[in-house]
């Protein structure tokens, strides 16, 4: 659930990072232009990882309702930093990356 709850997170920065209303409130390297057109799909491709990884612990239906239940906790908390300070998101980002290492390692 660790490492389920860290690619939820970088997922839905990556896709709030990809729209240009979000972009110029998000300070960093995805101003780029060659990085700009590959946070939307990276996004999609960790949302799918995240349910993905909490699937084979819990058993199907209750990781599917787990899961559905971690997105908008994480949405709110990723919408609120949007919202007051998005300065915040990037430091989320690089705790979320270490929740995945840490998930990742622990199995949990």
């Amino acid at each position: 659930m660790i490492a389920t709850a860290g690619l939820l997170y970088l997922s839905l920065f990556a896709l709030a990072a990809s729209m240009d209303r979000h972009r110029r409130a998000l300070a960093g390297p995805w101003h780029r232009a060659a990085v700009a057109p590959l946070l939307a799909p990276a996004g999609w491709c960790l949302l799918v990882a995240s349910l993905l990884s909490i699937l084979p612990d819990w058993k199907g239906g209750v990781g599917l309702v787990s899961w559905i239940g971690l997105l908008p906790l994480i949405g709110g908390g990723v919408l609120l930093c949007l919202s007051y300070r998005p300065g915040w998101l990037g430091i989320g980002a690089g705790v979320a990356l270490a929740l995945v290492g840490m998930g990742l390692l622990t199995g949990a």
